[in-house]
């Protein structure tokens, strides 16, 4: 069986790690991976890198122009990755297409895909992420998708409220927690070498990504960076490790504000495009907090058992455990929510917290299940709910 995997990014490509791990090694499976996006970006750490590193073959390289990250600029990258997905998947001819999640590269893929009749499976569908216009996007791939691997039961439910038959919706956890469950990571002294910088005991993990479904892009960025600043004032202990901004319209922006905070605090902020999986999960696993408006605050963080301090709307709708604290996109009230998160009474709740995304097996489901549905009928019916709306007429 012939499985194309598709990767456009750093983060989605670590939540795919363990599935590739397990395609490379099957016997009766051949596995080739399709890059784009910011991985062949220098500016965003050229992640490419780590992939050949991890020992994987990259099968097709498709560029896009990511120095404009204007909204017009975003388009022209999407209408480029869509021809360049379409000519890499017509050379490799896969049986299925693996895509994972909700981003405008992955969009175009599942689109390349649908006109070459090629069987898509994603995962992470059904999840709703109200500040973001990748919950458009998702959306649009799952109705354009025959396998659906969700990571909770409550997703599940609305792939299948989306017209998807039961039979192809499978409700497998998420791959991101299963890194943390088997994958070796660093001890904090070694991770501190490695990067060059002391942690210490209060070190927060920073990520934030532009919110694009709001306006006051810059005024939200500013607020986020003015809260952490005056926390960092009113507590020196303080430290942050911040991981740069995905390739959305204001990501640029975000980045240079980031390189004024490590002007202003230059022993007690670590700037990094990207860490590579294995130090980000490590730096998670030893900082005190988790702060910003990354997915992995919502779906990893909690069965690190460390804080989660979600700012603003961009993961609002995702079900989220005990151990993440919602705030506004403020300065006084992500200072406040800093202060929170790191007090004692804060720990003994996120102790007890229970991460909802963690299911064992995640990886060798859906590679069973794909495996076993191997001869995927491209045509779908649109599967109908038994049920009539509130202004339903006889």
């Amino acid at each position: 069986m012939k499985i194309t995997v598709f990767t456009g990014t750093r983060a989605e490509y670590g939540l795919l790690l363990p599935l590739l791990k397990r395609i490379d090694a099957a016997p009766d499976t051949d596995l080739s991976i399709l890059v784009s996006g910011s991985h062949l970006s220098e500016r965003h750490g050229h992640t490419i890198d780590a992939i050949l590193a991890d020992g994987f073959t990259v099968s097709a390289q498709v560029k896009l122009p990511l120095d404009d990250d204007s909204r017009t600029g975003v388009a022209t990258a999407m209408g480029e990755a869509l021809s360049g997905c379409a000519q890499a998947l017509a050379d490799i001819q896969p049986d299925t297409l693996v895509l994972l999640g909700d981003r405008y590269e992955c969009l175009a893929c599942a689109t390349a895909a649908a006109l070459l009749h090629i069987p898509v499976a994603h995962i992470h569908g059904g999840e709703v992420t109200e500040g973001a216009i990748d919950d458009y996007f998702r959306h649009a791939i799952t109705k354009m998708a025959h396998l659906h691997f969700t990571s909770c039961e409550p997703y599940r439910r609305r792939v299948i409220q989306l017209g998807e038959n039961p039979n192809t919706v499978f409700n497998v956890g998420a791959l991101g927690v299963e890194n943390i469950l088997t994958m070796p990571l660093m001890d904090k002294s070694a991770l501190e070498s490695d990067l060059d910088f002391t942690m210490g005991d209060t070190c927060l993990l920073t990520t934030f990504h532009p919110v694009t479904l709001e306006g006051d892009g810059q005024a939200k960025l500013e607020a986020f960076f003015t809260g952490l600043a005056n926390a960092m004032t009113a507590n020196p202990t303080i430290t942050t490790i911040v991981t740069g901004a995905n390739a959305d319209p204001g990501g640029s922006a975000i980045d240079a504000r980031a390189a004024q905070l490590a002007q202003a605090f230059p022993e007690r902020v670590l700037i990094t495009p990207s860490l590579g999986l294995v130090r980000y999960l490590s730096a998670m696993k030893h900082c005190a907090a988790v702060l910003g408006n990354s997915s992995s605050g919502i779906l990893e963080a909690p069965s690190f058992s460390v804080p989660t301090i979600n700012v603003g709307t961009r993961q609002q709708g995702r079900i989220q455990a005990r151990s993440i604290l919602n705030c506004p996109t403020q300065a006084h009230a992500i200072a406040e929510t800093i202060h929170k998160a790191l007090s004692p009474s804060c720990r003994e709740v996120v102790k007890q917290a229970r991460n909802p995304y963690e299911k064992a097996g995640t990886s060798e489901r859906i590679l069973t299940v794909m495996k076993t549905t191997n001869a995927l009928n491209i045509a779908k019916s649109f599967y109908d709910i038994n049920h009539r709306l509130e202004d339903d007429k006889e």
